[in-house]
């Protein structure tokens, strides 16, 4: 009897070590079951470092001068494969090859039209100065482009060159000063910073005052008409206009 329980015991504890074992848990996902399709596993996701796009090449488009860099994409893709193309608008240039005096046409002692769209009156004197428009000052910028060889006026603005102008504009000082001789003139009000548009160097006047101009008080919007002798002469660089109109002697005639 003694023997008969033992052998009992030996096949309880026989069956729990197989049913334990770990050897029993494994099983074999790759083994397909049947009467049903295998699965293969995704493919591992790429490690986010594959997805980092690796910068494009730049080019130096300007040289030492002034460096402008576009990715290689953009010059492969300018038919003319002319590097400062890319920065060339597409908008037309025009020429006018007539002299100054051809596009003058006088009303009376006092008025002209130039080439029939700009009204002036005064005679060009210190004490007379042609009173323009901005609108006169802008349309050179139909006419000029150094990046295309275009560095020439139109004969309606030379025809202002070394003659005393008036004109009305906001005005500003580059540095935060109590009194300013070195104003900029724009057609639009600008704060150098955020409020305001931009000048460009059609719409903008570089003036060097006679006596210096009181900037004091802040937040103003500052406008006022000036007078001076008119100096068109363009700065360029790199195919760049960075300025076109200085006034000189200039004189602060209205609030």
């Amino acid at each position: 009897m003694r023997a008969f329980w033992l052998a009992l015991m030996l096949l309880v504890f026989a069956g729990a070590w197989f049913v334990l074992s770990p050897r029993a848990l494994v099983v074999d996902h790759a083994a397909p079951i049947k009467g049903e399709s295998v699965v293969e596993p995704p493919p591992p996701s790429p490690s986010p470092a594959e997805f980092v796009a690796k910068p494009e090449p730049e080019i130096d488009l300007l040289g030492e001068d002034g460096v402008i860099v576009a990715p290689a994409a953009t010059l492969a893709a300018t038919p003319s494969m002319d590097p400062l193309a890319i920065l060339v608008t597409d908008r037309p240039l025009k020429v006018d090859s007539r002299a100054p005096s051809d596009v003058v046409r006088r009303l009376d002692d006092r008025t002209l039209v130039l080439d029939d769209r700009f009204t002036v009156r005064g005679n060009g004197s210190a004490s007379d100065p042609y009173v323009i428009t901005w609108e006169l000052l802008t349309s050179a910028s139909e006419y000029i482009d150094p990046a295309r060889g275009a560095k020439t006026p139109p004969p309606w603005v030379r025809l202002l060159d070394g003659t005393y102008i008036e004109i009305s504009g906001y005005y500003s000082s580059a540095i935060r000063v109590s009194f300013a001789k070195n104003l900029l003139l724009t057609l639009n009000r600008w704060d150098g910073c955020c409020i305001g548009v931009p000048p460009t160097p059609f719409d903008a006047i570089d003036i060097t005052m006679r006596e210096p101009l009181s900037m004091r008080g802040l937040h103003l919007t500052r406008f006022g008409t000036f007078r001076g002798l008119l100096r068109v002469e363009l700065i360029e660089t790199a195919g760049f206009v960075l300025g076109l109109y200085r006034l000189e002697d200039g004189t602060f005639e209205t609030k």
